[in-house]
């Protein structure tokens, strides 16, 4: 089992013999510690080994961590072929760039109802949160050193041409690494022993931000980062952001479904405790101060002055007031707080590590203020053969939906009684021009992308519907 440690230390192994969620859970946090550890400023992804464990997570610190010196999906994908390969070595930009106001950015996902199709979140202080797509160095060197007739894995051709290879010995197609540890050896499409980036498998991060308080008086208690946000057809607006939400993909060996960790801020919400919100239930920890109320609810609301929500929980809005136009009776304008709930409570076991993870933390570690909400992990991990189709195996993930739904509110708000990471992800598909659209939304147009099986030609038999090894990615960054 992973014990948890007060190091820089990225778990790169999930051993069969120690398949239990308090053994997920504990992986979880040890990657947490490693990722949002100060990043190397001359080697991006990796750790400072300069930093001491006493500075982790100091307030008012907005250098970047690990995580946010991997390189964001978008740059990934709008680099041409030429600039690709080098995008991982260019220079991260000081302040960070956020546009999307749903998690997959430009998605309309109107297959898997995530909270993608054009909907926000709105906190207390009337601005939605913020979101962004990481790759770390292994996923991003699979994606730009598997090449086909000058194609890599950024364009349609490239990823088509990878998902329908053969492959040696069941091995190859479309299958991101999982690193190098306990012997195992990642593959090209092509099925050749190939090492990537750093040999410590593929790892997707999905980060939510909230704008904080200029007078600085919330930092305290966040991870913070200096950024530019912009809404829909709005203005550039620059603002300390607030870690609000945060997801871990990581694929290693044992757990070819990959581990699948989710955490938030604790002052995000209350738990819904079937239409009564409750306070979460958390362990103690003497280094927290009192709560300055809920993110992303208001105790006090009034449903006579709530005109557009009406104070019901977790109610997405419909179509979006235009910025800078006047609004029409029937929009949503982004300004609009929201009233939103935990439906799953945490369950004990995730409580009883993040107790244990608040106790080695520094005592003004702004990371004393999150929590792990849960881990999926594959039970019973199944190989990705060459030419898989969608759906794939779930690897008998674990916790299944039939036990409890795994969901982050900040990342799966709209879906909480719905649907777990694999119940989408099983279904990702690569990149297809087939489901891109272009749409106006709030007066600008933007490429929208169909998250639902592509569309076939009349009496075609020669479009396999592949899959992108549960990387949503593919789907909605491909646009060439």
């Amino acid at each position: 089992m992973t014990q948890v440690q007060p190091k820089p230390i990225l778990p790169t192994y999930f051993s069969a013999a120690s398949k239990n969620q308090i053994a997920a859970d504990c992986f979880a946090w040890q990657e947490f510690i490693y990722l949002n550890w100060k990043a190397d400023p001359k080697v991006s992804g990796t750790p400072d080994a300069n930093t001491p464990w006493s500075s982790f997570g100091m307030p008012g610190d907005t250098s970047a961590t690990v995580w946010e010196s991997f390189l964001s999906a978008s740059q990934a994908f709008t680099r041409s072929d030429a600039r690709a390969k080098s995008a991982w070595h260019d220079k991260r930009p000081s302040t960070k760039m956020l546009f999307n106001v749903s998690k997959l950015g430009d998605a309309v996902l109107e297959n898997i109802g995530q909270a993608g199709n054009g909907k926000w979140i709105t906190d207390q202080r009337g601005v939605p949160a913020f979101y962004e797509i990481l790759l770390n160095e292994d996923e991003y060197a699979y994606i730009t050193t598997n090449v086909f007739d000058d194609s890599d894995l950024t364009t349609f051709a490239g990823q088509r041409a990878c998902a329908s290879q053969q492959g040696q010995g069941g091995r190859g197609g479309f299958n991101l690494p999982a690193g190098n540890a306990q012997g195992n050896t990642d593959v090209d499409c092509k099925g050749k022993v190939t090492t990537y980036g750093q040999g410590v498998g593929a790892i997707e991060i999905k980060a939510a931000w909230v704008a904080l308080p200029s007078d600085g008086s919330l930092n305290y208690r966040y991870k913070t980062t200096l950024a530019e946000y912009t809404l829909p057809g709005g203005k550039p607006v620059q603002a300390t952001m607030g870690l609000v939400g945060l997801h871990i993909i990581h694929k290693v060996p044992g757990a070819n479904q990959f581990v699948w960790a989710t955490f938030e801020q604790i002052d995000n919400d209350p738990d819904d405790n079937n239409g009564n919100p409750v306070a979460p239930t958390l362990p103690r920890n003497p280094n927290q101060k009192p709560p300055p109320g809920y993110t992303f609810f208001n105790t006090n609301c009034n449903p006579q002055t709530d005109i557009y929500y009406r104070c019901k929980p977790n109610t997405p809005p419909g179509d979006a007031c235009p910025i800078g136009k006047p609004s029409t009776p029937d929009c949503f304008p982004y300004s609009a707080p929201m009233q939103i709930t935990r439906i799953t409570p945490v369950d004990s076991q995730a409580n009883s590590v993040t107790d244990y993870a608040w106790k080695i933390l520094p005592a003004d570690s702004v990371f004393n203020y999150y929590r792990l909400i849960d881990v999926q992990w594959p039970n019973s991990p199944q190989p990705v053969p060459p030419q898989s189709t969608v759906p794939l195996s779930t690897g008998d993930i674990t916790p299944s939906s039939a036990s409890h739904i795994v969901a982050n509110t900040t990342l799966e708000t709209y879906l909480q009684t719905q649907k777990s990471c694999m119940d989408c992800h099983q279904s990702a598909r690569i990149g297809n021009p087939s489901q891109q659209i272009m749409a106006k939304v709030a007066g600008r147009r933007l490429r929208r992308v169909l998250v639902a099986p592509p569309k076939v030609r009349m009496g075609a038999t020669d479009n396999p519907d592949y899959a992108s090894d549960y990387s949503f990615v593919f789907t909605v960054e491909t646009n060439r």
